[in-house]
């Protein structure tokens, strides 16, 4: 899925991320991206506005559209919510467990 399959996008009136519409094989798929998401995931700052959720959805769009891809569902119209887990490494995740083990056994 790529960034010409994006139809549109928007902060929605809870002012929470971004929802999003995208060409899928036989239709359109809606997903959201909640700022929690964005926070976490793109390193967006604590209650940032609108217009800079947007902003940074679109600066980390081929990302997002590349996960959304994976995680579409199927036969459904219904908004698909991506999580932060859809977006950690399983090697950033590793790394963080370790950090963890280490200062969980630190004396």
């Amino acid at each position: 899925m790529g960034s010409n399959s994006l139809i549109w996008a928007a902060v929605p009136h809870n002012s929470d991320g971004v929802v999003f519409q995208v060409r899928v094989e036989r239709g359109l798929q809606r997903f959201h991206v909640s700022r929690r998401v964005l926070e976490d995931a793109f390193d967006l700052e604590p209650k940032a506005k609108d217009a800079r959720q947007l902003e940074h959805f679109y600066l980390y769009l081929d990302r997002i559209l590349a996960r959304a891809a994976t995680k579409r569902a199927t036969a459904s119209s219904d908004t698909v919510a991506l999580q932060t887990s859809d977006f950690i490494s399983a090697s950033k995740e590793r790394s963080r467990s370790g950090e963890q083990m280490a200062a969980g056994s630190a004396p």
